[in-house]
């Protein structure tokens, strides 16, 4: 049944409180939908007419945070960056494999099912592939990362077996003036040490929180749209190109590449994911008519940062 983001239009939200789940609430409540914010502590982060209920991805199957619902949006998981003790793999793996499970088991108990489905998922599917590019028909990688994405997306197709049509955001890296990537990724620059990371030749795929956010609101009302979808922008860009134009907004330098052999001391196996890249392209949201508001790296960051 297609869903219409309209007033009445119940949609919940797991890791409501993390960086995309504030924009996600944002835009969902723009449209006039009625966002129920999930989590164990999800009260913190959301405005004091945002409804919240309790959901622990990482515990016990629980149907009633869905009742009522017309769509879900599934976020949550731990962060990928640090360095990744056997610990922080673990934790990574499980909040995505384990926690999407718990999510498709209690929407299994419930007798009144949300249409849609839409649930996060990485480019990092794709491990590291260089210049290739990459469709979301392209085979996935054989690292970590790739593992827990083929998984993760394994777990949410479970609710297509629920009569719940469900659509995995493949997403790259989610730029924003509060928090995610961008305000770890500035701080070199800001004291005149930024450059490029390893080669500079690696592509980096990016995309506006506020397009991510959009693209969430996309796929909840496209009808057709079901599997992967690449939530990156239209346009390539190397990790060179990104740090001249990340310099350029801030009126920063960009001349202090981070060596490689630096960055593997410092993250252990995450710089693996760091120096690498995937020249992600977002066929299936271009197939469907989506519109980007923010395609164009170099006026994006000077936007956000400028």
């Amino acid at each position: 049944m297609p869903v219409t983001l309209q007033p009445g239009t119940t949609v919940a939200v797991t890791g409501a409180s993390g960086f995309v789940g504030r924009e996600v609430i944002a835009a969902l409540r723009a449209r006039g939908a009625r966002p129920i914010a999930l989590g164990r502590s999800a009260k913190r982060a959301c405005d004091d007419d945002v409804e919240t209920r309790f959901f622990d991805p990482n515990g016990t199957p629980n149907p009633r945070a869905f009742a009522g619902v017309d769509a879900v949006i599934h976020l949550a998981g731990e962060s990928v960056s640090g360095r990744w003790t056997a610990e922080k793999k673990r934790r990574i793996a499980d909040s995505r494999i384990a926690g999407t499970q718990t999510l498709a088991t209690s929407l299994r108990e419930l007798q009144r099912r949300p249409a849609v489905l839409v649930s996060a998922s990485a480019v990092g599917y794709y491990g590291d592939r260089g210049d290739e590019l990459l469709t979301e028909s392209a085979a996935p990688g054989n690292d970590f990362l790739a593992g827990v994405c083929v998984a993760w997306e394994a777990a949410a197709s479970q609710c297509e077996t629920l009569g719940i049509r469900t659509v995995q955001m493949r997403t790259g890296i989610a730029l924003g003036r509060t928090g995610g990537a961008l305000a770890q990724m500035k701080r070199p620059f800001e004291f005149f040490a930024g450059g490029p990371l390893g080669t500079g030749r690696q592509f980096v795929p990016w995309i506006d929180v506020r397009d991510l956010a959009s693209l969430y609101c996309f796929a909840i009302e496209r009808a057709t749209q079901r599997g992967a979808v690449n939530a990156v922008s239209p346009e390539s860009a190397t990790n060179a190109r990104f740090a001249r134009a990340l310099g350029a907004a801030l009126h920063r330098p960009a001349f202090f590449p981070a060596p490689a052999i630096a960055l593997r001391l410092a993250l252990g196996e995450f710089a693996q994911t760091v120096l690498g890249g995937q020249r992600a392209v977002p066929q299936a949201a271009l197939d469907a008519g989506f519109v980007w508001a923010h395609p164009q790296l170099e006026a994006d960051l000077s936007d956000l940062l400028g």
